[in-house]
């Protein structure tokens, strides 16, 4: 089934009978609502890999994810399947035991997973690992970062100016 989803559609949506109900969103191309027989509701993202095969990426579970939350991940999706890239085995190969999973995806998890969903100083969260600790350990495997790279990092901000973004246990310790 089809239809352009809205918030008050997939808080009611019931599931059409026996097995699992799968709606696509006429308004986001990939992204699908699946609703189980219990009534339990997730987003997904179905494309086609290099190989041709459909595929289907897991996003997450609703109310968890809302909607506006699952087309921009249902778009960013559609942007990495465009660059060549399988957001399915980029999801696996993060997961990996022993993988080297970059500090920005992990970044990026504490922030959608932890910050935005807990705590009201979220947007500060974001804004300080955007400006300042992004910018340098982004793309870098978060098992290489040392202890003695966090030091530097917090007495870059202190000599910066900014002791106050930094712990003071670290600042005092110069």
């Amino acid at each position: 089934m089809q239809r352009a989803l809205t918030d008050v559609f997939v808080r009611s949506a019931k599931p059409a009978g026996a097995g699992r109900t799968e709606i696509s969103d006429l308004r986001c191309v990939g992204l699908v609502l699946r609703i189980a027989e219990d009534g339990g509701k997730s987003w997904s993202f179905r494309f086609r890999s290099r190989t041709g095969k459909q595929t289907r990426a897991t996003i997450g579970r609703y109310p968890d994810v809302a909607l506006t939350a699952a087309r921009q991940r249902a778009d960013d999706m559609r942007r990495a399947v465009a660059e060549g890239r399988n957001p399915v085995e980029e999801k696996r190969a993060a997961k990996a035991p022993g993988s080297a999973g970059t500090f920005g995806t992990l970044a990026e998890r504490y922030l959608d997973e932890h910050s935005r969903r807990r705590k009201r100083s979220s947007e500060g969260d974001e804004r300080n690992l955007r400006k300042h600790i992004l910018p340098k350990w982004a793309g870098r495997g978060f098992s290489e970062i040392r202890r003695r790279d966090v030091i530097e990092l917090v007495e870059a901000l202190v000599t910066a100016g900014t002791p106050t973004l930094a712990n003071e246990k670290w600042s005092e310790r110069k």
